[in-house]
């Protein structure tokens, strides 16, 4: 009696990712279509060079989720947590044209990494709002980017090639520091003198850092 069901659900579960498929195929061609790959290479540049050199403030919370964690499913879970909220958060302002006060945003910033640097300091207390912490924070990051990013001409000329280059650049300028913390870091991090010794001089330095920011944009 209940095989029928079973069965008609599986089929349900296993039909709707080949439609999505031959949806994805139909529309990627416009897509591509629509891409300006000038627009989408510039972008991309601008969008590393946000992180390295000009993001300090950018770099210092990617130290601070990489000082939370000991392992890197983990610590690619925080940061896609991350990633996902300020993408999300630049796209909306792109298409819909909201107006957020630079002022506090930038204040904003400087609190969110304080924060998580503290949480990293009192993990018994905080570690379970973490996820919800990252999501914020990423919301608040995202419309940091949003306020320089909407006034460029490549924004203007053709959005969506600028939208995904300047993400795709973000991202790749973030998973080339993590590379890089984990290579040097990574061999320490089941030692038991890691933490105490690496950690949290390295969290409070940051906590310090992001207080700093948020006074001097005040």
């Amino acid at each position: 009696m209940l095989a029928a069901p079973m069965l008609k659900s599986l089929h349900s579960l296993l039909l709707a990712p080949l439609l999505l498929l031959l949806g994805l195929q139909e529309l990627m061609p416009q897509l591509l279509g629509t891409l300006d790959l000038q627009i989408l290479g510039e972008e991309m540049l601008s969008g590393f060079r946000h992180i390295f050199p000009e993001g300090l403030d950018h770099i210092a919370f990617i130290l601070g989720l990489f000082f939370l964690s000991r392992t890197l499913p983990i610590l690619l879970a925080q940061t896609t947590l991350f990633t996902l909220a300020h993408s999300l958060v630049l796209g909306i302002v792109v298409i819909s044209g909201l107006a957020v006060p630079g002022h506090w945003v930038e204040i904003g910033v400087g609190l969110s990494i304080a924060l998580l640097a503290l949480e990293g300091l009192y993990p018994t207390r905080l570690e379970r709002w973490r996820p919800l912490m990252i999501l914020v924070f990423g919301v608040i990051h995202g419309l940091a980017f949003a306020h320089s990013f909407v006034q460029t001409e490549n924004i203007r000329r053709n959005p969506l090639s600028a939208l995904f280059g300047f993400n795709l650049g973000v991202e790749l300028g973030q998973l080339v520091l993590i590379a890089a913390l984990v290579i040097v870091f990574s061999p320490w991090w089941q030692r038991a003198w890691y933490r105490p010794r690496i950690c949290l001089p390295a969290l409070s330095l940051i906590a310090l850092s992001g207080l700093h920011w948020a006074w001097a944009r005040w």
